[in-house]
């Protein structure tokens, strides 16, 4: 992840339960000083934010209401090849999952 110096990190977070985007966006500012964390509840909020605003990394959720992390991911590609994306999910593993790897999207 390359940062702009001067300039915050900024992280955007794609996940539909608020106490987890909450609990992740303390665990983050803890380990990334200064950073700026910016919450989306679905894939859609989220694309739109990535498309309008500059973000150093992006954590998505597999699982989300509507379109799955997966369908979101391809499009974030599409347009953001270069923004890391890292996918997380509460399940252990899932057909989800095994499309990430297959895309070399997620290490276990």
């Amino acid at each position: 992840m390359v940062v702009s110096p001067g300039r915050p990190t900024r992280i955007l977070l794609v996940d539909d339960h608020p106490a987890v985007s909450q609990r992740i966006g303390e665990l983050l500012a803890g380990a990334v000083p200064g950073a700026e964390m910016v919450s989306a509840v679905s894939g859609e909020e989220g694309l739109s934010l990535a498309w309008t605003q500059s973000f150093d990394l992006v954590l998505l959720d597999l699982r989300l209401p509507g379109r799955s992390g997966i369908e979101i991911l391809k499009e974030l590609r599409a347009v953001k090849p270069l923004l890391p994306v890292i996918i997380v999910s509460s399940l252990p593993d899932s057909p989800y999952a095994t499309l990430a790897r297959r895309q070399g999207q997620l290490i276990s």
